[in-house]
């Protein structure tokens, strides 16, 4: 007589659970994908802003592109959430707090996209992770403690409604066929995507992105070859090198500076050249009169780190994530150090979330000071604070290079009431309120944290100079402009508009004339301006992207960008041509983002020459003195 072999309990038991959970799969796959098309009511409004910049007949496709995407979104959540069937009963809820948690994700994910242009990224997640982050924000504990509390409640009322939805309805069990029909859909349109990127170019790419987890598929070779014609035009930059490109090319020990005067660098937070103003700067204003001013100065980016980065190392940003990840590190600081100069870096904006200490500053030596504590103003006083320690300390025959980054000027443009200048400005509260402050107060806020900034570099200077009996040579510039709703938006990092790139550039030296030069100049420019004023009399190409201000060419391209985004401007003494990730096309304007009635004829003009820039050609600096005649005038601002 043969017995029937029984299951293992364990098994047994698994099997149950699932048995348990079966029958509700069909609801919670119909839940999960109703939440997924409820992310459109997050990202509705930015993709409808992308397709309006799209030809009429690729809107709809786009569109409804759209719809399967928030279908993916549903059946990811769906499939995430599927191994909790293995605890039966609980399957239900525990699906509902799944899909809860989702809808927040997207949520935030929404805003981070509309305030940045880019969604949740590493970049987001280790600022979220910072001790200071809130602080950076602008957030009060309070403002957090009251959106945790509502989107606690939100959450809570949709895990209750998802719960009585599943176990209510009665969906058929088809859900492994529904599975595949909801995948074969979203392959259909990742597939129609990446015709109408090959066919349309990077537009359509923006668009069909807008939602989150919506990876480009790109099949250029494969429909080059189907259809015998060439992808969709787009501007390659042949600028980019490969990992493993040095930044410099030549030996930190064979360059010879014929003169070794103090150096002081300075740095202000977001920054933006119209409010280097008598008013708001008067302390800078004054001694501008001595030094030389440049008026089309720009960052190379909209975003800190990339900005940074070309500063130091002379490279445009885009080279950045090449550069730095083949482990290269700046040739300025190796140089300085050979030729006997004692170096101290300190920055109150905190960079530690961005990895510059690892990265820019890696190579210095004593390291990057950036561990600063309290309100910005407090960290700015403390960082002037150690950089004179510095300078009280240092051997009179030593000469010293000092580099400070000010945060006050930072969002929330912190100030202490001394500096309470203009009114009426926002005080700094509800940092998530922002919208509804007029953007008048919010720009006379950060005018009041510009002149505490001008404050605390009067006093740094002017002890200088006491304490080590002459003037240093001084760099004054922003590390990137900031919006003030000029184009929607209240920040920086999200284009390469003028208020976000154009910044002031102030430089004192003996061997500059002091006046104005209205000739194109940029950050990268920095480190071969240096060189050229300390008398190394190596090739400026040996040494980077720039050229030296103190010989500028009016006939040049800079080329910027976000960094964070594929977006780029060309800048030129009177045109400017944006183009990238997020516009429909080429756009020409002048200098400042005016349009021009003849952008056209001109762009065609200045064509040879910016296709010669794109495909990386050097510009060339203008043989002779240092700052030429012509592009100084003779009058201080």
């Amino acid at each position: 007589m043969s017995q029937t072999p029984h299951a293992p309990p364990a098994a047994a038991g698994l099997r149950r659970r699932l048995d348990e959970a079966r029958p509700f799969m069909g609801p919670a796959l119909l839940w999960c994908v109703l939440h997924g098309l409820l992310s459109l009511g997050f990202f509705g409004s930015a993709l409808l802003s992308s397709v309006e910049r799209l030809a009429p007949a690729l809107r709809p496709l786009v569109l409804a592109g759209g719809v399967v995407q928030a279908l993916f979104l549903g059946l990811l959540t769906f499939l995430v959430a599927l191994p909790l069937a293995l605890l039966g009963r609980r399957y239900v809820p525990a699906v509902a707090v799944v899909t809860a948690l989702a809808v927040a994700m997207f949520g935030v994910d929404s805003l981070v996209l509309s305030s940045l242009g880019f969604h949740i990224n590493g970049l987001v997640l280790a600022v979220a992770l910072q001790p200071r982050a809130l602080a950076e924000t602008g957030l009060s504990s309070t403002e957090v403690l009251l959106v945790a509390a509502g989107t606690a409640a939100l959450l809570g009322l949709d895990v209750w409604a998802g719960v009585r939805f599943m176990r209510r309805l009665h969906f058929p069990r088809r859900v492994l066929l529904t599975v595949f029909a909801i995948i074969a859909l979203c392959t259909g349109e990742r597939l129609l995507s990446a015709y109408l990127i090959f066919s349309h170019g990077g537009a359509v790419q923006h668009a069909a992105t807008t939602l989150p987890l919506q990876a480009p598929v790109r099949m250029n070779t494969l429909l080059t070859r189907l259809t015998g014609h060439p992808p969709a035009a787009g501007l390659r930059l042949g600028v980019s090198p490969e990992a493993g490109v040095p930044a410099a090319t030549i030996d930190p020990a064979a360059v010879r500076f014929t003169r070794r005067p103090d150096i002081v660098l300075i740095l202000a937070e977001s920054l933006r050249d119209d409010f280097f103003r008598e008013d708001v700067m008067p302390n800078l204003w004054r001694r501008a009169g001595d030094g030389t001013r440049f008026l089309l100065h720009h960052s190379a980016a909209s975003s800190t780190d990339y900005s940074l980065f070309s500063l130091f190392f002379g490279l445009e940003a885009q080279r950045r994530d090449a550069v730095v990840g083949a482990g290269r590190t700046p040739l300025l600081f190796p140089a300085l150090r050979r030729n006997g100069y004692h170096q101290a870096f300190f920055a109150a904006s905190s960079v530690d979330w961005m990895g510059l200490k690892d990265t820019v500053f890696r190579d210095v030596q004593g390291g990057l000071r950036t561990d600063y504590s309290g309100r910005s103003h407090e960290r700015d006083e403390a960082m002037v604070k150690d950089a004179l320690a510095v300078v009280e300390t240092a051997p009179a025959d030593t000469p010293l290079f000092l580099f400070l980054f000010f945060a006050g000027t930072h969002f929330d443009y912190d100030y202490p009431p001394r500096s309470a200048v203009f009114s009426p400005a926002w005080d700094g509260t509800g940092g998530l309120a922002t919208a509804r402050v007029p953007a008048e107060h919010l720009k006379a806020r950060a005018w009041n944290a510009a002149y505490e900034v001008d404050t605390k570099v009067e006093a740094l200077l002017s002890r200088i100079e006491a304490v080590r009996g002459g003037r240093p040579l001084v760099i004054f510039t922003g590390d990137h402009g900031e919006e003030f709703r000029e184009h929607g938006r209240v920040g920086h990092a999200s284009d390469v508009t003028e208020y976000q790139l154009h910044v002031p550039m102030l430089i004192f030296d003996e061997r500059l004339a002091p006046g104005e030069v209205d000739a194109v100049t940029g950050h990268i420019d920095v480190v071969s301006t240096l060189f050229d004023l300390l008398g190394d009399t190596h090739d400026p190409a040996h040494l980077g992207d720039g050229i030296p201000m103190t010989r500028p060419d009016p006939k040049r391209y800079l080329l910027t960008t976000i960094g964070w985004e594929p977006r780029y401007a060309l800048i030129g003494q009177e045109l400017k041509v944006r183009f990238g990730a997020g516009l429909p096309g080429t756009e020409i304007t002048d200098v400042r983002d005016r349009p021009l009635p003849d952008a056209q004829a001109r762009f065609a003009a200045e064509a040879p020459r910016i296709l010669r820039r794109l495909r990386g050609d050097k510009d060339t600096p203008v043989p002779g003195a240092i700052v030429a005649p012509a592009a100084a005038s003779p009058s201080a601002p």
